[in-house]
């Protein structure tokens, strides 16, 4: 998209603190900077902009481990107790983290203050869902570490003003789009899809003939797997339709230990450039 967001993006990468990926250590840290437990890797990115070097991040899902449904070891309990702060998705996403949430000293379930729909869901791929989390995690950070409120208040809003830069990249480029379905594995991009007028059509949900039905009725030529996910029956559909399989990434896996993921921003958008070939979208405009 345009490289001024482009450069702002590489910008807010480099100025968080890395998070912590894998088993947590055995000590976590005490005062500042401020020791933050997070649920999900988008998450740890969103804390690790905003607080920059006034955070410490360790993100309880260790790398490569579907988030939703984590199952917690005594050392992640340990580090939910002793951190500042712990920071996790809610409604439901993940149960054992709630439960255990609340031995913490300091808890915010970040879905329930940004969506009424009351059921678990990938609500980070939602650009404009994550905008309104920053502020509501600007002001968790501030109350478990006052001294930090300027950085965060900071953070807060530089990122909401890239994530309204993605945001407005996928309005403009999905209501120029020749088709609004599209066939992935599972349900983490349906309510995304939703927020644009799109409808994903989950091979996990509707089942393999479905799914078939749906690319020979519109005549689509791809189907999408996910990151992370197993192609299992994606494969076979993408098999009985003679269509190619492309790729997306939900977000879910942090990268390997010691490794630097790409950003949010930078998966955001090329998710989004993922979807505009197979979704027949015109970018013409789209590009400077």
């Amino acid at each position: 998209m345009a490289s001024a967001l482009v450069a702002t993006a590489a910008a807010l990468a480099g100025c968080g603190s890395a998070a912590s990926t894998g088993s947590p250590p055995g000590h976590p840290l005490q005062g500042r900077p401020l020791q933050v437990a997070v649920s999900v890797y988008p998450l740890a990115q969103l804390v690790s902009y905003i607080g920059a070097g006034d955070v410490h991040v360790v993100d309880l899902a260790p790398p490569g481990t579907q988030p939703r449904g984590l199952a917690l070891g005594p050392a992640q309990r340990a580090v939910m107790r002793s951190a500042g702060l712990v920071i996790a998705v809610g409604d439901g996403y993940q149960p054992q983290v709630e439960a255990a949430a609340k031995s913490a000293h300091r808890y915010l379930a970040v879905l329930p203050a940004v969506s009424r729909q009351a059921q678990p869901y990938e609500f980070w791929l939602d650009p404009y869902l994550m905008a309104k989390a920053a502020p509501v995690i600007a002001g968790a950070l501030t109350v478990a570490d006052p001294e930090g409120r300027q950085q965060f208040q900071s953070g807060s809003l530089d990122f909401q003003s890239v994530a309204a830069s993605i945001e407005s990249d996928f309005e403009s480029t999905f209501t120029q789009c020749q088709d609004s379905y599209f066939v992935t594995a599972d349900d983490a991009f349906g309510r995304m899809a939703a927020a644009f007028d799109l409808f994903d059509v989950p091979v996990t949900s509707a089942g393999v003939n479905s799914a078939v039905n749906t690319l020979s009725v519109r005549n689509l030529a791809s189907v999408f797997s996910e990151v992370g996910v197993p192609l299992g029956s994606l494969r076979q559909v993408a098999l009985l339709a003679h269509v190619s399989v492309k790729s997306l990434d939900p977000m879910e896996l942090a990268p390997a230990l010691g490794a630097s993921g790409p950003s949010y921003f930078a998966v955001m958008e090329k998710d989004l450039t993922a979807m505009e070939g197979p979704l027949d979208c015109d970018t013409t405009d789209n590009y400077s």
